[in-house]
């Protein structure tokens, strides 16, 4: 059976291209020789699961008990007596699949004897004294699904054992999942910690998994080329790169789509090679695919804690939490990362994603456009687009606030991004950028030949309008700086109270250094 770029679920190196786990963890071995225990978090689709099953393969080969195990079993389960069988089950069920007979745990004969709390304990001291001398390595995926007095019983357990291995208790354990320890620490049901400090404090280091490089993309692609013939070029190797930031799930999305739809091989035909505008038009069918790992990471913008992350990123807020566990969850979930000026997007994939998935129903409820916004030449009328919005965003600005109550202070934005997409889809692009502590989203509209370079402000009930005005007049010029543009709009949104739309809605025209600034309030 021939290899494929795997977007379901764990790769197994038989049947899908997949790069060795180590390079992205090398300090791994190193943490099982000093027979440490351990925390491996990452966000979801990252490859955790994958790396975690090779490395336990990897370590059975020089003679490790290593098992790759999870508790996923025994979410929602807070109680220690109902979740702890689900554990000791899971490890039997996968020790049985990965090691001989002669390795596998033997339940202690007085194991349903013991109270709820200890059983995992006596399971795994019996089986590493059944092995000795052989050191057993216990890697424990999903175990940020384990929740309340269940997961304090869980590491309490394992802290219990620590001290007597390797003899008596497994010589490493790592516990896997989407966040750090501290992160999911159990509460009790009134709001009070469990118990004070952690259960937990014999672990030696918290992992995290880092996405691949654009070199380690280009090995991945490669292996494809190696089997079949068929060449990434380098430019379609980097775009891969800069709409994935690395990540896996998104990088073998992207190859799948161009090996199997856009450019598949013909038998007895050369194979097409896969270019730069493959991966771009692999990118566009990823998005509006709605496939179940882009969906979940939607339905999480439905969540009021990840709103008030994600909407303070789009509307470049200076006020972004980072001290909070709010803003650590939204990080876990793989949808923001700390860049160098602040919050921002984990990658451009889920920067698309997020503004058409919150703009969603704007876009699909507006009828088809209606408005003059092509030339007779047929290319982007972009003026007349603009003064559409703006006559259409005076008339339904309290509709739409009204729909989008997760998001109030990015209303604006949205609608304008939808009714852009309303217009471009299907012949043209708009590239977005948006971080925390700018204050503003930069907007790139490709049609045709041409290019609209766009800066959307909002003036705050703190703000002033001449303030955010000259601010964006600064920002939208450094933009077109940086783009070797001469021509740009700058849309301020003011909806402070007691604005009337008279107020609100103004045009100017500014010419400053040889560029053309178009400015339009609203």
């Amino acid at each position: 059976m021939k290899r494929t770029f795997n977007t379901t679920g764990p790769c197994d190196s038989r049947f899908h291209y997949l790069l060795p786990p180590e390079e992205r963890l090398p300090q791994l071995r190193s943490l099982i020789e000093e027979r440490l225990y351990f925390v491996l978090h990452a966000a979801r689709q990252t490859g955790k699961t994958t790396a975690m099953r090779a490395f336990a393969e990897r370590l059975r080969g020089l003679g490790y008990v290593a098992v790759h195990a999870t508790l996923e079993a025994s979410q929602g389960l807070d109680e220690t007596a109902d979740a702890e069988p689900l554990w000791l089950e899971s490890v039997q069920l996968y020790a049985g699949q990965q090691l001989p007979l002669a390795l596998r745990p033997v339940p202690p004969a007085d194991l349903e004897g013991k109270p709820p709390g200890s059983r995992l304990q006596a399971l795994l001291s019996s089986w590493a004294a059944q092995v000795a001398p052989a050191r057993i390595v216990l890697l424990l995926d999903e175990a940020d699904v384990v929740a309340g007095p269940a997961l304090i019983s869980l590491l309490r357990q394992l802290r219990a054992g620590f001290h007597t291995r390797p003899e008596n208790f497994p010589s490493s354990v790592a516990l896997i999942g989407m966040r750090d320890l501290r992160d999911y620490l159990a509460r009790a049901k009134d709001g009070r910690p469990v118990s004070p400090g952690s259960p937990f404090n014999i672990k030696s280091d918290s992992l995290t998994l880092r996405n691949f490089t654009e070199a380690e993309i280009g090995t991945l692609y490669g292996q494809h080329t190696g089997d079949t013939g068929q060449q990434f070029t380098p430019g379609a190797v980097a775009r891969a790169s800069w709409w994935t930031d690395g990540q896996p799930f998104l990088v073998n999305a992207l190859a799948r789509i161009c090996v199997r739809e856009l450019a598949p091989i013909v038998e007895d035909q050369p194979p097409p090679e896969i270019t730069s505008a493959h991966i771009d038009t692999a990118k566009e069918r990823l998005i509006l695919s709605r496939t179940t790992h882009l969906d979940s990471l939607a339905e999480r913008l439905k969540e009021p804690r990840v709103a008030a992350i994600v909407q303070a990123v789009i509307t470049g807020d200076l006020g972004i939490p980072y001290d909070t566990d709010d803003f650590q969850y939204v990080v876990d979930l793989g949808l923001i990362r700390r860049g160098h000026g602040g919050a921002e997007t984990a990658n451009p994939i889920y920067r698309e994603i997020l503004a058409r998935q919150i703009g969603y129903n704007f876009q699909e409820n507006l009828r088809r456009p209606w408005w003059r916004w092509a030339t007779p030449e047929g290319r982007l009328d972009f003026p007349a687009l603009v003064d559409a919005f703006i006559t259409w965003w005076r008339e339904n600005a309290d509709a739409l606030t009204e729909d989008l109550p997760l998001y109030p202070e990015a209303v604006p934005h949205f609608a304008f991004m939808a009714f852009l997409q309303r217009v471009v889809n299907g012949g043209g692009t708009v590239l977005r950028e948006y971080a925390a502590n700018r204050g503003a989203i930069d907007l790139v509209v490709l049609y045709g030949p041409d290019r609209f370079v766009v800066e959307i402000k909002r003036v705050r009930p703190r703000d002033g309008l001449e303030r955010i005005r000259t601010e964006g007049i600064t920002q939208l010029s450094g933009y077109l700086d940086s783009l070797g543009a001469d021509e740009g709009w700058l849309l301020v949104f003011d909806s402070r109270e007691g604005r009337s739309w008279d107020q609100r809605c103004w045009t100017e025209e500014v010419e400053l250094e040889g560029r053309t600034l178009h400015l339009r309030g609203g």
